[in-house]
């Protein structure tokens, strides 16, 4: 075989070397020797019988560290973030009965080991950086990673969950992961492999509405996800709005009226709070409201965009959405009018309003947790206004000239509530989609970099600044903020190359 000069000498099937390496070589040690000072933690295992697996396969999978359990202190830490900043907007799993059988019973006995460890991973971002290392993690990210390869290895090399509906919920929980900002396993990879389990087993069809069941939550969660993902992706929709009964929203129960075990109360600490009945209350108005404002965003994604094959940078094909080149006034209209409603409609417990406001700032409190999650409603209101904008064909004149005057005005609020956030330690607290928002802040704020009117270019300048800053602040907890920092760059390269000339 001739060689050609300065190109590394490869043979067929190299590109598989480090996925059989992976599954051959026994797994870095997740735990640093000599920090951890609970040795009788480190032996702590599932012991459930997983179906379908031989005595063989279940040893390898303890080798390679998927069935074990994190130390007790740290899972409590960890099921507080879940309960704080991530069950509130996706309330996927039965949180009860999870916290009963994890907490109270045997928890080696817990009957998906497939769940526990999404559930832990999904927690996993929301915790100090001293309380990973204190239980002998090199580093919050290096826990973050072992939870996902844990439950990605049960999940996908040995199929050991045989239960569709606990898939779901796991795959739902798996888009917490952000390891990095580019590569085909990203967040819309496990939604769509989790929408397929759905469809697979009917889940749909099973809704009765009237009757209350955890499924109709599971639908719902699906369905949020479908609509952010669309907005930040690009990507088609893949639960159509004729599929949707708004109804179904009557039979959505969100927490259970029982009283929660003494024992879990005392061992969630601080985060216990979130159990009480006023707040789950609470949690459930920023579901349903969360449900009513990506209905918005789905009509958007019908009327305004269609499906198209383009070409990636890659140079690969993809299905993805471009804007359409007409679209009518009575759309253009009534989605103004529903995101208006919306805002209008919402009742004053979902309603965001600085941090700086509260009489009494206590960091944890459920005040300042469900503050977190009443920002996001209103980002992502206030990004989806802006996408109508942006959308908005030439030939609607009319309602283009009582739209746009406000584009900057929208951008502006949503950098100016991204700086309030931050001031008062609560902007690394916002969900991984707070990355897709400042995306679409960012392209709408591009062009105002190149107008003559100084005021307007200035605005630009400040909101891809302040993106660029809120970007830098996610990107410990989700690497995909790089692609933010990355379009924030270019664009003021391109800004300098235009004043030069």
């Amino acid at each position: 075989m001739s060689l050609t000069r300065d190109v590394p000498q490869t043979y067929p099937l190299d590109s598989y070397l480090t996925t059989i390496n992976e599954l051959l070589s026994p797994q870095t040690p997740d735990m640093i020797l000599g920090e951890c000072n609970q040795p009788l933690e480190l032996q702590r295992t599932f012991k459930t019988r997983l179906p379908n697996v031989s005595a063989e396969t279940e040893e390898y999978l303890s080798l390679k560290g998927a069935l074990r359990i994190v130390p007790i202190e740290l899972r409590n830490q960890l099921i507080g973030g879940y309960i704080k900043y991530v069950h509130p907007l996706l309330p996927i799993i039965d949180l009860q009965k999870f916290l009963s059988d994890v907490m109270i019973e045997d928890e080696s006995q817990f009957s998906s080991p497939l769940l526990h460890q999404s559930v832990m991973l999904a927690g996993s971002a929301f915790i100090e950086q001293d309380d990973a290392i204190k239980a002998g993690f090199s580093s919050r990210k290096a826990l973050r990673r072992t939870l996902f390869g844990r439950a990605k290895q049960i999940l996908y090399e040995f199929e050991t969950e045989p239960d569709a509906y606990i898939q779901i919920q796991a795959l739902l929980l798996m888009m917490q992961w952000h390891g990095s900002g580019t590569g085909h396993k990203d967040p819309t990879y496990w939604f769509d492999l989790a929408y397929s389990t759905a469809e697979r087993v009917g889940l749909l069809k099973s809704l009765e509405p009237g009757s209350f069941s955890h499924k109709h939550r599971i639908w719902w969660c699906l369905y949020v996800r479908d609509r952010i993902l669309s907005l930040g992706f690009r990507r088609p929709l893949r639960i159509s709005n004729g599929d949707v009964t708004m109804s179904l929203l009557d039979s959505t129960k969100y927490y259970s009226s029982e009283p929660y075990h003494d024992l879990i109360l005392a061992m969630l600490g601080e985060s216990s709070a979130m159990l009480t009945w006023e707040n789950q209350e609470r949690m459930m108005l920023l579901f349903i409201q969360e449900i009513k404002l990506v209905h918005c965003v789905g009509l958007i994604v019908e009327h305004f965009y269609q499906d198209v094959w383009s070409i990636s940078p890659s140079g690969c094909s993809q299905y993805s959405l471009v804007p359409r080149s007409k679209v009518s006034q009575a759309a253009m209209v009534g989605c103004e009018q529903l995101l208006k409603t919306w805002i209008q409609n919402l009742p004053a417990p979902a309603h965001y309003f600085p941090p700086s406001l509260l009489q009494e700032y206590h960091p944890g409190s459920p005040d300042i947790v469900l503050l977190v999650h009443q920002s996001f409603l209103y980002l992502l209101h206030l990004t989806t206004m802006s996408i109508l904008c942006q959308v908005a064909p030439d030939e609607a004149d009319g309602l283009r000239t009582s739209i746009m005057p406000d584009m900057g005005q929208l951008t502006s609020r949503v950098i100016e509530t991204l700086h309030e956030l931050h001031d008062c330690s609560m902007l690394h607290l916002l969900p991984g989609s707070t990355v897709t928002i400042l995306l679409i802040i960012l392209e709408a704020s591009l062009p105002g970099l190149k107008v003559s009117d100084n005021i307007v270019r200035m605005q630009a300048m400040s909101n891809l600044y302040g993106c660029e800053e809120a970007a830098s602040h996610l990107l410990q907890t989700y690497p995909a903020a790089e692609i933010v920092l990355s379009q924030a760059q270019t664009a003021r390269g391109h800004l300098l190359g235009l004043i030069a000339t």
